[in-house]
């Protein structure tokens, strides 16, 4: 495993060696899944995924030509799903944790890596919320120079129909350079970012009608899940 090479101008995908622990752990179920000296395979499927866990991390540390989170995320994935079909008892942890790895990379992979085609709306809004949250009541943030129906106009001027279709065209497109087809994971990104910014449009279709008229806006904000898996088993 500490011997794998990666290309510096093709996607990473899925490593070699992940593939490879499938394939040895579906085999090995099937030889010794009742055998009599079940805890020695078992011993061994823990020393090898632990091995399996640390350089995957290594690859997408090392990674140029994909980013790091897609590295974890991808890889992490595929382990999650061969431990899920394979039902090893004593790997159950190891699943918990590959489900979590991958959740969380996902995650920020999709926030911090691809950006929000709303960035200046989901800015503005930010601030609303640092003022709400250091105790200027709602209603009276509009009152403020910075973040008055003046301010929150020329925000929404940024962003025309036309604008914000060619800005989610774009991000499709950088997805699809960074993931693999093994996986299939494109559109779960895609589709997690989606969400993620249809709160964003839903507060600039809000703030068009009603927003500074002395309404509670705190709730079209967005919400993200505190776990992805909340909102999709994926």
């Amino acid at each position: 495993m500490e011997e794998v090479k990666i290309s510096k101008k093709s996607k990473v995908g899925i490593l070699p060696f992940v593939a490879e622990f499938e394939e040895f752990a579906g085999l090995a179920e099937s030889i010794f899944k009742n055998a009599e000296r079940r805890g020695d395979l078992d011993k061994a499927y823990t020393k090898l995924i632990r091995g399996v866990f640390v350089n995957v991390e290594k690859v997408a540390n090392e990674s140029q030509k994909t980013p790091r989170d897609v590295v974890m995320m991808e890889n992490f994935h595929h382990i999650f799903a061969t431990l899920s079909r394979l039902k090893i008892s004593c790997l159950e942890a190891e699943k918990k944790e590959a489900k979590q790895k991958y959740t969380d990379h996902l995650q920020s992979y999709v926030i911090y890596s691809l950006g929000q085609p709303l960035e200046k709306l989901n800015h503005f809004f930010e601030g609303v919320e640092a003022r709400v949250a250091q105790g200027i009541r709602e209603e009276e943030v509009s009152y403020q120079l910075a973040f008055n129906k003046q301010e929150l106009r020329k925000v929404i001027k940024e962003y025309p129909g036309k604008e914000v279709k060619k800005g989610l065209d774009n991000l499709y497109k950088k997805v699809d350079k960074h993931l693999c087809e093994e996986e299939n994971l494109l559109q779960v990104c895609f589709v997690l970012l989606t969400i993620l910014d249809c709160v964003s449009l839903h507060t600039l279709l809000f703030s068009k009608t009603s927003l500074w008229k002395g309404h509670r806006f705190s709730h079209f904000r967005k919400k993200v899940p505190q776990r992805i898996d909340q909102t999709n088993e994926f």
